[in-house]
């Protein structure tokens, strides 16, 4: 790793965080040189100690490698300095404890597998040349999902801790496996909780809006896949020798599908009893969410979307779950003809839930309507392969405007805030186990091609990411967070 002397007449932590990037930009590079795929283990236990590492020598006081039933995590520990003396360790002093509040950070430092062939330069050897709007831009899996984010963070205590000095506690969770479902994220909060207790949890995950604009949000969606397959005879048969009398999977399949659905609404007995309406506060902040409709249709070569009449793009999207068939199986996909009645048929589903929806009681009931909707002759069987619960943060809570502040000081620019983000990520955990509020403030950029070829983090959003968590820290410690609990902001925890 680099030097980490305190930069000669750095007095502000922006100041540090300027006079260390060429310093910064070298250590991100090394730790995305390091592979870490999750799905085949490559390079886990090298990265989780090289994580460690660079926590050790960026200022935090202890950092830990957790062992989990899968990958390992790492935790680390950063107590707020005190006016200029050496840091203590705040549980040395009660009363110190009590009055500064604990800020709890998230990332994962595993990745997504990567096709050497399909990128421009190496996904393992990260590259720093201009994207296509002239800004540079470092190429490497992993660059935005999620180690630039996550070290950005790392980053801004270090700069907080040879300047001005750290103003609250900070608690580093870094875990293995959210490429792999976060299978066991929850076992690990659940097994640390004392060790995790904290006021606020962030999570800088995601891209930043698509207008280039920063953006804080109060949660994220929660999520259910399932399995579908269908099986009618015992061997795919002639349509015109056996077609009419015998079952087709296919068709029940469709009918199956279709009837899930009705005017947008997902038909499923009590699937929108614990939806969790919003707020005028919430109202409010849907309505100020900047969207142009025309824009999006005319790039998806759309002539329209499922929306009502009474609702926007925006509160379809974020408001309200739904129901997306994901892919489908059946039958004969060759050239030419082949009038086959299939024995089988096959369908992948994904429920998006908001707050207050509970994975468990939906798949449940999706069971249950499905045994009871096939025709006689055709079996049904479900498979439940991933499941993540929905959390939202209450609009008045009191780390929202702090957070607001701190991103519009960091960025630049007037961040836009949102009820939750579209897809999901396991925000519940933090709220439901450790029972505060969690927000997710994004670092990379709007397409940082994450999961896909030539992923990619501009180095100014780096750069953003870091001033924004010197800011938020800042904002943090200042702020009243007295009874900023999580506030039925999840639904009952499920897990992945």
């Amino acid at each position: 790793m680099t030097d980490s002397s305190t930069p000669a007449g750095a007095s502000d932590p922006t100041d540090a965080l300027e006079e260390h990037d060429e310093t910064f930009r070298t250590d991100l590079e090394s730790l995305l040189a390091q592979p870490s795929i999750s799905a085949t283990d490559e390079g886990v236990v090298e990265c989780a100690s090289m994580v460690q590492e660079l926590c050790l020598e960026y200022g935090f006081d202890e950092a830990e490698i957790v062992e989990t039933p899968g990958q390992p995590a790492v935790i680390a520990h950063a107590a707020a300095d005190r006016g200029g003396e050496a840091r203590e360790k705040a549980a040395d002093d009660d009363e110190t404890s009590q009055e500064t509040p604990t800020i709890h950070l998230y990332g994962h430092y595993d990745v997504q597998p990567a096709t050497p062939e399909e990128w421009d330069s190496p996904p393992f050897e990260p590259t720093v040349r201009e994207g296509p709007d002239g800004e540079q831009r470092l190429y490497a899996r992993g660059a935005g999902d999620n180690k630039g984010q996550w070290f950005a963070h790392v980053c801004a205590v270090r700069a907080l801790r040879e300047t001005t000095g750290l103003p609250a506690n900070v608690t580093l969770l870094i875990e293995g496996e959210e490429e792999s479902g976060s299978e066991h994220l929850e076992w690990l909060v659940r097994e640390h909780r004392d060790d995790l207790a904290c006021d606020v949890a962030v999570v800088a995950d995601g891209p930043i809006d698509s207008s280039g604009r920063p953006h804080v949000l109060l949660g994220a969606r929660g999520l259910l896949y399932v399995d579908l397959e269908l099986r009618g005879a015992n061997q795919d048969l002639h349509s015109g020798n056996f077609g009419g009398p015998v079952p087709n999977p296919a068709a029940a399949l469709t009918d199956l599908l279709a009837s899930l659905e009705d005017d947008g609404h997902v038909t499923l007995d009590g699937f929108d009893d614990d939806v969790r309406p919003l707020t005028d506060r919430g109202r409010e902040i849907v309505a100020e969410i900047p969207v142009d409709e025309d824009e999006i249709r005319d790039e998806l070569a759309l002539d329209a979307f499922e929306t009502d009449a009474d609702e926007n793009y925006v509160e379809r999207l974020l408001t309200r779950p739904n129901l997306n068939v994901a892919g489908l199986d059946a039958g004969y996909h060759g050239d030419g003809m082949k009038t086959v009645l299939p024995s089988e048929a096959s369908a992948n589903i994904d429920f998006r839930l908001v707050a207050d929806q509970d994975p468990d009681a939906i798949y449940e009931s999706l069971v249950d309507y499905a045994t009871a909707h096939v025709p006689a002759g055709i079996e049904v069987e479900l498979s439940r392969v991933a499941a993540m619960a929905p959390q939202r943060t209450p609009a008045d809570s009191p780390v929202v405007e702090p957070a607001m502040r701190a991103t519009r000081e960091g960025w630049g620019t007037e961040p836009i805030l949102k009820p939750t983000l579209g897809g999901s990520v396991p925000t519940y955990v933090f709220a439901d186990n450790l029972d505060v509020p969690c927000l997710v403030i994004p670092y990379a950029n709007e397409d940082e091609r994450n999961h896909a070829p030539n992923e990619n983090l501009k180095l100014s959003c780096f750069r953003a990411g870091a001033r924004t968590t010197v800011a938020l820290l800042s904002e943090f410690a200042e702020a009243d967070l007295s009874g900023s609990s999580a506030s039925a902001s999840s639904s009952t925890s499920t897990s992945t």
